[in-house]
This record gives structure tokens, C-alpha cells and sequence, in this order.
């Protein structure tokens, strides 16, 4: 009897030393791709819609929040803080503690679903941000610049201008024998000899007569020159 007295009371004793256990959890880390500050931004906010938060920290990346009654528990106290891992890269540590009484796990339970939420509120983030396309850069173009009109180079009939000048070239064609039929790009012109005025350009001046073989020339006319030209007719 006396030694299951005494047995009941170390337990006692051991129970009591292990309810502060029961009662504190272990601090719990999550670490995420994002930085450091936006890491600690989206965890206060998701603690601020959600809980009470307490205290907050801005330089030192950390804040206390308190959460609500439930049937497991009289609500907790949270001390969260942000710690940097590199670039791009940082864990939330989270240290829950109960209000009153004992969680049974409870504590792991809210800051696992802390996690969660601040996942969610991360993704949200990235989400709006890539569902907002840039503003399109509005260049402005200026106005043309009036281009002045050139002077004209066409003196006007007052100004006393001469009359432009012949465009056409002289051609004097001669031929062995005399009186031969003169062709101009295949165009019976007369007899020769024969003074022709063509225009400015290429021409093609056939001499014939019967009994005679044709003879044939290209000619380049300019305008204002003379050209002369002299047929010597072989027998056919």
C-alpha cells in the first residue's frame, strides 16, 4: 500500500514536469523560394487577415500574432520570424505556444496550416503580378517640319527669259549617184541630197536605188548639230 502510494505520487510529479512540455511545441521551419522581404510580407499579412498580431518587427523580420479559441485548445501565441537563406531564398520560423492548457498537437496543426496560407498568399502574389501586363510606353512622334519649296529654276515670261532652244540636229545626206531614194527609220523622206532636221536620239538612214545595193547607217543626232552623211552606192 505505502509503495503504490509512493508510485502515485512520482507520477504525479512526472506529469507535472511533462504538461510545460505538452503544452510548448517545438519552433517549426519552412523554407521558401522567395526573399526575405517577401517572405515576411505576405506572412504578416496572412497573420493580420486571419489573427491578432501583437507585435511586429520590421527590421529584424518578425512579428507575434495570437489565434482564437477552438475545441481542441484556448488559442495560441505565435512569434514568427523571417530568416534570410541566399538569394531569392528564406525560412519562416514559427514558435507556437498555448494560451492555456494542453494542445495535444494542436499547435503543429496551426502553424502547418500557417504554411499553407502563406503559400497560398505567395502564389497570389506571383499570380497577379504576371496577370499585369506592362504599361506600353507611349512614344511621341513630332510634327513634320514644313520643308521649304525649292526656287523654281523657271524664269517666268516677264523676266525677259529666251525661248528654249531647238531639240533637234541637223543631217545632210549626199549620196554616189545622185537623186538616190533617203530613208529615215524605214520612212521615205525624199531624195538626195537631202538636208533633214531630226530629232535628238538615235536613227536609222537607209540610201537605195535601183540597180544599186542599199546602204545603211546608224546615227546618234544631237540637238543643235550637223551631221553629214555621204552614200557611195556599190552595183549589184
Amino acid at each position: 500500500m505505502r509503495h503504490s502510494i509512493i508510485s502515485r505520487f512520482i507520477l504525479l510529479i512526472v506529469a507535472g514536469m511533462l504538461l510545460p512540455v505538452c503544452a510548448h511545441a517545438k519552433p517549426k521551419k519552412k523554407t521558401y523560394n522567395n526573399s526575405s522581404e517577401q517572405l515576411f510580407t505576405a506572412a504578416l499579412r496572412t497573420a493580420r487577415e486571419r489573427h491578432v498580431v501583437t507585435y511586429v518587427n520590421e527590421k529584424m523580420l518578425m512579428f507575434t500574432f495570437e489565434t482564437g479559441r477552438s475545441f481542441t485548445s484556448e488559442g495560441f501565441v505565435a512569434n514568427a520570424s523571417v530568416e534570410p537563406e541566399g538569394e531569392n531564398k528564406a525560412t519562416l520560423i514559427i514558435n507556437v505556444q498555448n494560451k492555456k492548457g494542453v494542445s495535444w498537437g494542436a499547435g503543429d496543426r496551426m502553424a502547418d496550416k500557417f504554411y499553407e496560407q502563406v503559400s497560398d498568399e505567395l502564389a497570389g502574389e506571383s499570380k497577379q503580378a504576371s496577370s499585369v501586363k506592362p504599361q506600353e510606353k507611349t512614344i511621341a512622334v513630332p510634327d513634320p517640319k514644313a520643308v521649304p519649296s525649292e526656287p523654281s529654276m523657271t524664269k517666268s515670261p516677264e523676266s525677259g527669259a529666251s525661248a528654249p532652244a531647238d531639240d533637234k540636229g541637223k543631217v545632210v545626206v549626199t549620196s554616189v549617184p545622185e537623186g538616190a531614194e533617203v530613208y529615215i527609220d524605214e520612212d521615205l523622206v525624199g531624195n538626195a541630197p537631202a538636208t533633214l532636221k531630226l530629232s535628238a536620239g538615235k536613227h536609222t538612214i537607209k540610201v537605195s536605188q535601183s540597180g544599186y545595193k542599199p546602204w545603211t547607217r546608224q546615227v546618234a543626232v544631237f540637238a543643235d548639230s550637223e551631221t553629214n552623211l555621204k552614200a557611195a552606192l556599190e552595183k549589184e
